[in-house]
């Protein structure tokens, strides 16, 4: 009896083997189990539309390659710029996401979201970042023209902003969509109230842009209102700044004048009372001279672009010292990683750059 089963169960084994060997039966195959990283990247592009920033920061310190593209071509900058996601883009952008990496068609995460944004502000981070607005995919078209078929951004100020960017040359280091400080005021059309003006009293160079009355279109006086040039963190508000001595000023000044050059801590004490930005992809603005500031503003405080940060006042200078209100102005500055925007630049270059970043309305009437 038991022989006979062996039997049996020979013959009934023989007997799949050669209906699976001529493929007439199929073995199950159990499905490949994903590694780690291609659960990773699974993860990757789901969080990059928004869901959990924090968890998108975990996920983006374990992968290697931060521009890895999806089966869209598309990379995880440009999922969130699709869905709208400004945490997303945040993170990605922290993390140094390629801001201009194009699908196979030449799409940018810029292109996506002035097509399918639901907000300005999508768009508007991307600008701020230092996205580049020039380019152009295979059809030709470029964010701005995409824009023109969603109307929330076509009927935004954002879209005549893209329409003067598209026609001039676009410097990849610095970036688009600002604001100037004050409401309405145009750029100095004076040399010395540029970056990278000598300042012969303290052996050293201008690094930002002054806003005097009788010169930026628009009335300058103590306590008028300065903006956020873009959105950002808070870094430096200094709330409790208390104006120097004649001595003490006495003294920074010839520290300054006993140099060849104005040593970074002599130039910052001459700054006065001032409130420093960190926008999106590292740029920071500085503020300068400020009368005053909100008691609300604080390190590590989100701002908003045009959102009041200081009034304007004259801190810092001689007239602060002496006790009087004259001579007030914004002093603003802006930084990239390589030093301040007028950098070796001739004010020609100067205001080319200025249009690319706070727009042609900003600029002297006879730059425009």
């Amino acid at each position: 009896m038991f022989r006979t089963l062996i039997i049996v169960l020979v013959i009934g084994v023989g007997g799949f083997i050669a209906l699976w060997q001529l493929k007439i039966i199929q073995m199950p195959v159990s499905s490949p189990i994903p590694s780690e990283e291609e659960i990773s990247l699974t993860t990757l592009f789901e969080l990059a539309g928004g869901l959990d920033p924090d968890a998108l920061k975990i996920v983006l310190s374990e992968i290697k390659n931060i521009d890895v593209i999806n089966d869209e071509g598309k990379t995880p900058l440009m999922v969130a710029a699709s869905k709208g996601s400004l945490d997303g883009l945040r993170v990605l952008v922290e993390a140094g996401a390629n801001l201009n990496a194009t699908t196979t068609d030449g799409y940018t995460a810029l292109m996506f979201s002035t097509q399918s944004a639901r907000t300005a502000r999508i768009p508007l981070f991307l600008l701020n970042a230092g996205s580049d607005p020039t380019l152009t995919n295979s059809d030709g078209k470029s964010a701005f023209d995409l824009g023109a078929d969603n109307a929330i951004i076509r009927n935004s100020g954002l879209y005549r902003r893209l329409e003067e960017l598209v026609g001039q040359p676009f410097n990849p280091n610095w970036p688009s969509g600002y604001l100037v400080p004050v409401k309405e005021a145009k750029i100095s059309s004076r040399p010395n109230h540029l970056p990278g003006a000598p300042r012969r009293y303290r052996n050293g160079t201008h690094e930002g842009f002054d806003f005097y009355n009788g010169t930026v279109g628009v009335e300058i006086e103590y306590g008028t209102p300065i903006r956020a040039v873009a959105s950002g963190i808070v870094i430096r508000a200094d709330i409790n700044y208390a104006e120097s001595t004649q001595e003490i000023y006495d003294e920074t000044i010839r520290l300054a004048r006993d140099s060849l050059d104005t040593e970074v801590d002599v130039l910052d004490r001459l700054r006065g009372r001032q409130v420093w930005l960190r926008h999106a992809g590292g740029f920071i603005s500085r503020y300068a001279h400020l009368s005053s500031i909100p008691a609300s503003l604080v390190a590590g405080q989100e701002v908003s672009q045009g959102q009041l940060i200081g009034k304007t006042g004259n801190s810092g200078t001689l007239e602060a010292v002496q006790g009087t209100r004259d001579d007030p102005h914004p002093h603003v500055e802006l930084w990239n990683d390589e030093g301040y925007l007028g950098r070796n630049l001739e004010p020609d270059e100067i205001y080319q750059l200025a249009k690319q970043v706070f727009g042609k309305a900003a600029l002297p009437l006879s730059y425009e």
